[in-house]
């Protein structure tokens, strides 16, 4: 299904949980900008997507929020550079590379509001991350999730910047996050108490 809100396209997704006690949502939304692939075959556009779940009876739910990123892949040792929780992670056992990459510290605008953030590597992905909420900024050391996503819906623009794989340059992804408010709140899944 694909909601139209402030002239940004809103994919959503629904679904219920592996073991049936609940159900989720993904609100995702395209950046507007888009980088060519590095091995030619056309161009990818990343996507930013808050999922939402909810478990147990309605009206007693647990809900949960979560923010994941699709790059596309990064390149490893960009100027992301890992976060400084990178350092308690296991050393890879077959590819060095994608340890410089699963741990980043991202530079962001949120409405020109510049930060950092940790992201993770989603498990068994090489371009999905997860939002993890430490990071270097003027507003505070920590931004959970759900204090995230509540920036999210409170802001017009939303910029996060990456070196996609196999480019020489970091490339800005700008997603136009206005219109996710209405969709959050049309969603007994989406809750952020």
């Amino acid at each position: 299904m694909l909601a139209a809100c402030f002239g940004q396209e809103i994919k959503v997704a629904q679904g219920a949980t592996p073991a049936g006690e609940g159900k989720w949502v993904n609100l995702t939304v395209a950046s507007v900008t888009s980088y060519l692939k590095a091995n030619g075959t056309g161009k990818f556009t990343p996507s930013l997507t808050v999922r939402c779940e909810a478990v147990g009876k309605p009206g007693k739910e647990d809900h949960s929020v979560v923010v994941l990123l699709d790059t596309g892949g990064v390149a490893p040792g960009t100027i992301s550079k890992r976060a400084n929780a990178a350092v308690d992670l296991a050393a890879p056992k077959d590819n060095p590379d994608l340890f410089g990459r699963e741990n980043l510290l991202l530079p962001m605008k949120l409405d020109n509001h510049q930060q950092k953030r940790t992201w993770e590597l989603l498990p068994k992905s090489d371009a999905v991350y997860v939002y993890m909420g430490a990071g270097e900024t003027g507003i505070g050391a920590i931004m959970s999730p759900t204090q995230f996503t509540e920036k999210i819906l409170s802001t017009a623009v939303l910029t996060i910047d990456f070196q996609p794989f196999g480019q020489a340059d970091v490339f800005e992804s700008k997603f136009l996050t206005g219109g996710m408010k209405k969709e959050f709140q049309q969603h007994r899944e989406c809750s952020l108490k």
